[in-house]
């Protein structure tokens, strides 16, 4: 897929730097907040946890593709220190999926 298919000028660095850097300042407290969101919204505690877990996969699958277009835009590895890693993500996902 190429990042500068779906527009007029290409994308840069200028472009996703907010957007990176926001995530990256975020990003827990954004997981642990749907954590708590689905736990008292849904009485059945099962039920709740696919929802969390449909969701935080979702979340991942996003923010992969965003990190690997990051990788493809001319100066975007220089984003990499603001870049969270996939298994920092993961280990925080793992977290919150555990069952009792």
């Amino acid at each position: 897929e190429d990042v500068n298919s779906n527009s007029d000028r290409p994308i840069t660095i200028a472009d996703v730097e907010p957007l990176v850097k926001d995530f990256a300042s975020r990003w827990k407290a954004a997981i642990e907040l749907m954590h708590k969101d689905v736990v008292t919204s849904f009485s059945n505690f099962l039920c709740g946890m696919d929802i969390l877990r449909a969701a935080l996969t979702q979340l991942l699958l996003y923010y992969t593709r965003l990190s690997d277009c990051v990788k493809r835009i001319p100066g975007g590895p220089a984003l990499n220190k603001d870049l969270i890693s996939i298994s920092s993500i993961m280990y925080e996902i793992r977290k919150y999926l555990r069952t009792f």
